[in-house]
């Protein structure tokens, strides 16, 4: 089968084999990864849109199989062990890269130095895990964790964010409780001390905060996530992980790079009376076929309730 795909796209379009992650075909994805590809393989613009700008970077990682935690480095994760198990259990599995789900042991997650994380994606990370309303747990989709200063030393948990200070000009009105300062000390780590773990699913969540830092006329587009989009409508920002390489572990190695591109579109009249076209036809497609699955179900009560009985023969 894959064969046969492989065959059809070379021979139908070559240029987009560099775009297909083949590891989707034979693994699948997770349920709730609801991202796909918002821009044309070839490098070309999204139809019905002007591209107000663009932002390309590449970045480093290593990237390790669920199997490799016990492992010492540089094979493993042996030191953050525990930490990273604890925190992978809070969450649903987010998925590969474009949410492949190679299950169980093999499921892999991606290791960066946090002093190479952009600052914009530091940024909204400690945000979300210095709120802790339930709700905005399910927001953290990033490990932050201590590095060990020693060999054999064992981290436990992952990096307790920073609680913004309140300003010292402020003052509680009327009717207002007064601001408490029992939040206990944090400990001060330097950037280069710390690493952040994630599943590569989670990066689709913020992609735009990755590129946006030096981007020019780009970056108040891309930093503003409220903007960012699963796919191009009106005035948006769309995003995706445009190539990621895989480590050469039969070497040993776990090093890998990943590519995020996002551009900031505007939708013209002609795509947008093309868009909503298609959205009102597949509307009808879909109340037809929900009003054909009625009917037979209609049908099915009918034929039970008078004693028919079909023979498929």
């Amino acid at each position: 089968m894959r064969s046969a795909l492989l065959t059809l796209l070379a021979l139908a379009a070559p240029q987009v084999l560099a775009g297909i992650n083949w590891d989707v075909f034979e693994h699948g994805v997770v349920p709730t990864f609801k991202w796909s590809r918002p821009f044309p393989d070839d490098g070309s613009d999204p139809g019905g849109f002007h591209v107000n700008c663009k932002a390309k970077k590449t970045f480093h990682a290593k990237m390790y199989k669920l199997f490799d935690l016990p492992a010492q480095p540089p094979g493993g994760l042996a030191p953050w062990h525990d930490a990273i198990e604890d925190f992978m259990g809070h969450l649903d599995f987010m998925g590969s890269w474009d949410g492949v789900d190679h299950k169980g042991q093999e499921r892999e997650i991606v290791v960066m130095e946090w002093k190479d994380v952009p600052l914009p994606v530091r940024h909204w990370i400690e945000e979300q895990q210095a709120d802790p309303s339930e709700g905005n747990k399910k927001k953290w989709f990033f490990g932050v964790f201590e590095k060990p200063k020693e060999p054999g030393e064992r981290i436990f948990g992952t990096v307790t964010p920073k609680v913004a200070a309140p300003a010292a000009t402020e003052s509680p009105q009327e009717g207002q409780a007064h601001p408490t300062h029992d939040a206990q000390p944090v400990k001060d780590l330097k950037d280069e001390d710390k690493i952040l773990v994630f599943p590569g699913g989670a990066i689709y969540e913020i992609l735009p905060l990755w590129v946006a830092q030096g981007s020019g006329a780009c970056e108040r587009e891309l930093n503003n996530i409220a903007k960012y989009k699963h796919q191009a409508i009106e005035h948006s920002v769309i995003a995706w992980v445009t190539d990621h390489t895989k480590p050469q572990r039969d070497l040993g190695k776990r090093d890998m790079q990943f590519t995020i591109e996002a551009m900031a579109v505007t939708e013209t009249e002609e795509g947008k009376y093309t868009r909503l076209m298609w959205e009102r036809m597949y509307r009808n497609v879909r109340r037809h076929e929900r009003k054909q699955q009625r009917e037979e179900r209609q049908k099915a009560r009918r034929e039970i309730q008078h004693g028919v009985t079909r023979d498929e023969l």
